[in-house]
């Protein structure tokens, strides 16, 4: 059965008094002289032009945008045939009281017949001529006669380009000529077989035609698209769009309407058009096919603006028919040239849709619905208006199937867009509510419509899908990656609109070019190794997810004014705007719920956190294990049940006066653990040059304004570098990116670490490899102008930096049981060891054992057991703690290799105690 709403959606029109009302053929968006109505067996449709164009015309145009098996009338039955379909729309009542637009309309309708039966007659007489039979062959098969390219009035030709299908079969060629004195020609030439002989004609393909890509189309199937007029364009944009399928129409700017769009449906496709009248048109006929066939997100260059710069940055008066072939000739470099084109690229905003059914009636001017008043004779109908427009445009839910809604779109009356999901279960709440939450975004509800309103969008269908995230980064959509922003999604589903819920307060966004952030905040921190190990901590959070790693960060902690905020403004751009709020940099000081959304709406991208020195020594050992884990608290809801945790997967560039560990202790009744300190790496802000974060002065020799021109430039250009790299993932594919992050990784650990190091050393190490891995594909992308190896250096010095200021490379209980016991008997060496030399000496209060001189003039103190347990190893393991001691000379075992000794104290001749020796105080927090 053939569907009014979605004839509605493949026209570009909508439903109105039973019949779609359509742009015609060549017509612009706005236009409405086409109506299609559908037959009464709902097998057929029956279409009219009030413009006067052609029936035959606009009926194929119809059927070739939905879908629909082209008309192909007999020499018997057409006359009557049409003739019935004319009565059956003359029979069709108006509804009650029509306006008076819509009588005139319904009363042209009804002279249908006489546009549609001389044209029905003239087809079937053009169809029983006797003309020789001649018919296109596609694809061109193996045999076929070799195609002369040399035209017979035009001679040889300057540029010939291959059609192909999907699979690569080719279909025929167009060819470029350019006579002397003359404009230049371009002539199709494909094959037909006439009167069973092969020959190559100068002549075009039957509509609709091929585009010419279409291999490339089918090999990319995840890939995004570029539009552009001509094939020599096509073929230029396919060095600047290495990434992308460059496709386009054969007939230059007149051929967009000719040719078969539908490979493109689902599609996100950039449309780059010539910098001219004719660009302009075929740029319009182009969005008004795509929007027609479905396809995905449109987008337009614009294309005067993009003309006005030169190669040299300069501006320029704008140059008639500039197209991307013209930009390399001009010396544009392709990366350069691709980075400006997406400056000025702007997304089209298709014509409404608009979806009526039985008694409601939706249009420009809002929904309306037709209530039956009275019985029999006396039986009317009356009218009300329940709201102001909008559209429907999916089904919402999220990747689990749960929390149906209804997508709602409209405009406010200062013109701004809105998107709000109404969910299903708000259609069974009060109606009053619902027209609430509508009317403070802006969307008119009258107040006796409100239950009207509920009944229509309980009721309305409608076959788009979208899917809502609630957080950022990367999410499985339609079995395909996606990496979700505020106001992009990279890897856009062909057929299913992904839509970030409470993306508002996310701190993303964006200003001038990837182009301009690497000629300031980019080149600025080459050289300096700090500055390129935050902004590769940065870069670093899209590749968490896709190599399996957890999360984590770096702490960059010292001194105030030696230029940590100046890093972390430096690695904010990256995502957004550098700087605090406004901006893309966040406090640590923050209740827990509020750090877990701020986690989950900056998801597999970067944290950055200023000054740790603000927080609760409490509420920062939470959250950095909180952060790292990427599981928020868990929580009832209303009925008891368990909700859903909040996640998130995240990467922290945190920065504060002092180290991590020394805030957590802080507060009396915690410590620091191995775990805290391996998610979250301490290291020192100065990278020991004399200028703080800085290795050199900079060009003017002054450490502070090269940080106010670092900061200046974080202000002025950002949000493009961390989307440009995760487009640059897409193009590389993920698999790919994947094994070579890994590799990188494993080739970092293995370089700056023994083999025998740590666990807890190496996830560190992990974690600065997968950050040097993001700098260096970074590098290799284009996205940042460093020299090869800069970032993996910085990420080595971190490590060796990191390493030092924990001690050494023993797993940190270690160094910790060290420090605890060494400390006890800094503190208590003396007054709580009773002197067994000195035999006047009083007895010591809450004695923990006895200290005697040695042979060698050493000494050494014995504890007893229970002191050992209760005073000198709270909170570790006594015998674990004793044996490392031991391994190390600082605890003396007996004969047997035991821990504790029989030695003679003054109370007993022979008792168990723990020897310590004088070592406990020699060498650094490992005893070595």
């Amino acid at each position: 059965m053939i569907n009014l709403y979605s004839l509605a959606r493949a026209l570009g029109g909508e439903v109105r008094n039973g019949q779609v009302l359509a742009p015609g053929p060549g017509h612009s968006a706005a236009d409405r002289s086409l109506s299609v109505r559908i037959s009464e067996d709902g097998q057929d449709i029956v279409v009219h032009s009030f413009a006067g164009d052609d029936w035959i015309s606009c009926r194929d145009y119809v059927s070739e945008r939905a879908g629909l098996p082209r008309w192909k009338p007999s020499s018997r039955g057409s006359t009557a045939l049409n003739t019935r379909r004319a009565s059956r729309v003359r029979r069709r009542s108006p509804r009650p009281d029509p306006s008076p637009k819509e009588a005139t309309e319904m009363e042209r309708a009804a002279r249908i017949d006489s546009a549609i039966l001389p044209h029905a007659l003239d087809l079937d007489t053009n169809t029983t001529t006797g003309d020789p039979v001649s018919e296109i062959v596609m694809p061109v098969p193996d045999g076929a006669p070799v195609p002369n390219f040399l035209h017979p009035s035009y001679g040889p030709s300057s540029g010939n380009w291959a059609y192909r299908d999907a699979e690569g079969r080719l279909l025929g060629y167009v060819l470029r000529f350019d006579p002397p004195g003359q404009r230049k020609q371009f002539f199709p030439l494909t094959l037909w077989r006439e009167n069973t002989a092969l020959r190559w004609r100068w002549k075009s393909w039957p509509k609709p035609r091929p585009l010419y890509g279409l291999d490339l189309l089918a090999a990319k199937p995840n890939s995004s698209v570029v539009a552009v007029e001509g094939e020599k364009a096509a073929d230029a944009a396919r060095m600047v769009f290495e990434h992308s399928v460059v496709i386009t129409s054969s007939g230059g700017a007149m051929g967009a309407r000719a040719a078969d769009w539908r490979p493109l449906a689902g599609r996100s496709v950039l449309i780059w058009p010539d910098c001219d009248e004719p660009g302009d048109r075929y740029a319009s006929e182009v969005m008004a096919e795509l929007d027609a066939i479905g396809a995905g997100t449109i987008t337009l260059v614009g294309a005067r603006a993009l003309a006005t710069r030169d190669p040299a940055g300069g501006t320029r008066e704008i140059p008639e028919g500039w197209d991307a072939a013209d930009g390399l000739d001009e010396g544009w470099e392709p990366q350069r040239l691709r980075e400006a084109v997406l400056s000025y690229v702007g997304q089209v905003e298709p014509p409404p849709a608009y979806i009526s059914f039985d008694n409601f009636h939706m249009n420009s001017d809002g929904l309306t619905v037709e209530i039956p008043k009275g019985r029999g004779e006396n039986r009317t109908t009356e009218e009300i208006w329940c709201s102001g427009p909008f559209e429907v445009i999916g089904r919402a839910r999220d990747p689990q199937g749960h929390g149906w809604a209804r997508w709602l779109r409209w405009r406010d009356p200062d013109g701004r867009c809105h998107e709000y999901a109404v969910s299903d279960a708000a259609l069974h709440a009060e109606p009053g509510a619902l027209a609430a939450e509508l009317a403070i975004r802006g969307l008119t509800v009258a107040r006796n419509g409100r239950q009207h309103l509920a009944d229509y969008l309980n009721r309305v269908t409608v076959d788009a899908r979208v899917t809502t995230v609630s957080c950022t980064g990367w999410h499985t959509v339609a079995d395909q990656n996606v990496f979700v922003l505020p106001e992009q999604v990279i890897g856009q589903p062909a057929r299913e609109t992904v839509v970030l819920v409470g993306g508002a307060a996310a701190p993303y966004s964006s200003r001038g070019t990837l182009d301009d952030w690497r000629q300031g905040v980019g080149r600025l921190s080459a050289g300096h190794v700090r500055l390129v190990l935050a902004i590769s901590t940065a870069l670093a959070g899209p590749l968490v997810h896709l190599v399996g790693s957890e999360g984590g960060g770096v702490n960059l902690y010292g001194q105030s004014s030696k230029g940590k905020t100046t890093a972390l403004r430096a690695a904010a751009s990256v995502w957004g705007r550098g700087s605090a709020d406004p901006g893309f940099i966040r406090s640590w000081r923050a209740t827990a719920n509020a750090q877990e959304s701020t986690a989950a709406i900056v998801t597999d991208t970067c944290l950055c956190l200023d000054e740790i020195g603000v927080a609760e020594g409490r509420d920062a050992a939470a959250a950095v294990y909180q952060l790292a884990s990427g599981v928020g608290k868990g929580r009832s809801a209303r009925d008891g049940s368990i909700r859903s945790p909040m996640t998130w997967r995240v990467l922290t560039l945190s920065t504060g006066e002092i180290p991590m560990a020394a805030k957590i202790s802080e507060d009396r009744q915690r410590r620091a653990y191995a775990g805290q300190a391996v998610r979250l790496l301490d290291i020192p802000a100065d990278a020991g040059q004399g200028f703080g974060v800085f290795d050199h002065a900079g060009e003017e020799g002054d450490p502070a304004r090269l940080a106010d021109t670092i900061k200046e430039a974080a202000l002025r250009a950002y949000g493009t570098a961390g989307p440009a790299f995760v487009r640059a993932l897409f193009g590389e594919g993920h698999e790919k990116i994947a094994r070579a992050v890994r590799g990188v990784v494993d080739q970092f650990v293995a370089d700056q670490l023994p083999p025998d190091a740590d666990g807890q050393v190496r996830r560190g190490a992990s974690r600065l490899g997968l950050i040097a891995a993001a700098g260096e594909l970074a590098s290799m992308f284009g996205i940042v102008p460093w020299e090869k190896g800069e970032a993996a250096a910085a990420a080595a010095k971190a490590l060796a930096d990191w390493i030092a200021t924990r001690g050494g490379s023993e797993p940190a209980e270690v160094r910790e049981a060290i420090a605890q016991v060494r400390r006890f008997f800094e503190a208590h060496g003396e007054s709580r060891f009773e002197p067994m030399d000195d035999k006047e000496a009083k007895p010591v209060p809450n004695r923990a054992g006895w200290r005697r001189e040695t042979s060698d003039g050493k000494r050494v103190w014995l504890v007893l057991p229970e002191a050992w347990k209760a005073d000198v190893c709270a909170g570790l393991d006594p015998v674990a703690t004793a044996r490392l001691l031991a391994d190390r000379g600082m605890l003396k075992r007996d004969p047997q290799g035991k821990l504790q000794r029989s030695e003679r104290t003054p109370y007993k001749a022979s008792q168990r105690v723990y020897v310590i020796t004088a070592d406990m105080f020699e060498g650094g927090d490992d005893g070595r």
